[in-house]
């Protein structure tokens, strides 16, 4: 029997939610068909704005501790606005594709239970 954790850790790091070895996308977050190990259709499994939600959650928390860590230190506002949009983007972009492999797994789990 497949738990919630293990579908949610297979999500994590973007595999098939049955079998745990094919890859979910085909790109950066394009959700493939099915999985090409164990042929599990993935078709009608939407997590539609979840995992950008999520995202911005997780990434929006970090920032707004750095953006506080650094107004500390005695940084110009255009190095504090360079640095921080610099990490935006790529947490935002590195994040992204994480987030939507675990809720289009966790999607799966709760349609098979």
């Amino acid at each position: 029997m497949i738990t919630y954790w293990t579908v949610a850790k297979r999500g994590l790091i973007r595999r098939c939610p049955k079998c745990g070895a094919g890859h979910i996308f085909t790109g950066y977050i394009r959700l493939l068909p099915e999985c090409p190990d164990c042929g599990e259709s993935f078709s009608g499994n939407r997590t539609d704005d979840a995992a950008p939600w999520a995202t911005v959650l997780f990434v929006g928390h970090f920032a707004a501790w750095l953006i506080g860590t650094m107004i500390k230190s005695d940084i110009s506002s255009q190095n504090l606005t360079l640095i921080v949009l610099a990490f935006v983007a790529v947490a935002a972009a590195v994040t992204l594709p994480v987030m939507k492999g675990i809720f289009v797994n966790i999607n799966w789990f709760r349609a098979q239970h």
